[in-house]
């Protein structure tokens, strides 16, 4: 009898032991596969992030009414600093002799923004770059800015893959124009998106106060 009765605990042990353990099994796989299910992979992640980006580029452009009056300059009339000046365009250079920075035209950037901002057409064309002899600029970074009065159009153009012509890249376009200053410091920039605080966004131009020159 009593041999009987040990041979049913060990049963019992045998059966709780093995039961615990597919029951961790269990629980684990469990766990593994809930994971798995609910974890989005980064590639994914960032394709969707660039879908939304593509699709708000795409809803910009096709929300833009191409300014058709505007008076625009000859885009290669920029490697000449007297007719640039002229002409209105916003130039920042440092001259082939010294690297302090002068600014010229900002009125005429300011001008643009003010125009957005009250919803009016407009235009400017930002040079940078080296003055050299003979009132030659050399063109490091050239870029248009039209706005039809409720976005703004970005043409960037490379100025290094022909010595003959700029070369125009596709035209990016913005909600909104920002202008900051934090001491003599002046910072414009685009911006992504209206909500986008003003001191955010990609640069157009900055410089000290002291720079500027007319």
């Amino acid at each position: 009898m009593r041999k009987n009765i040990t041979l049913i605990i060990i049963a019992v042990l045998i059966i709780s032991i093995s039961g615990c353990s597919n029951t961790t099994k269990n629980n684990k796989n469990i766990g593994d596969n809930s994971v798995i299910s609910t974890k989005t992979p980064s590639n994914q992640e960032n394709n969707i992030a660039d879908k939304s980006t593509d699709d708000n580029i795409k809803g910009l452009e096709k929300s833009f009414k191409e300014p058709t009056d505007l008076k625009k300059p000859n885009i290669e009339d920029a490697r000449n600093f007297k007719q640039s000046l002229k002409n209105g365009s916003v130039i920042m250079i440092s001259k082939y002799n010294n690297d302090k920075l002068e600014v010229y035209n900002i009125s005429m950037l300011d001008k643009f923004v003010d125009s957005f901002n009250h919803g009016k057409k407009d235009y400017v064309c930002i040079i940078k770059g080296t003055l050299g002899r003979n009132d030659k600029l050399s063109v490091n970074k050239l870029a248009e800015y039209e706005t039809d009065g409720k976005l703004i159009k970005s043409i960037i153009y490379d100025t290094y893959a022909n010595k003959n012509n700029f070369v125009q890249a596709t035209p990016i376009y913005f909600p909104k124009i920002a202008k900051t200053s934090y001491g003599d410091a002046i910072r414009y920039s685009i911006l992504e998106n209206k909500d986008t605080p003003d001191d955010m966004g990609a640069t157009i131009i900055s410089f000290n106060k002291g720079d500027i020159k007319n």
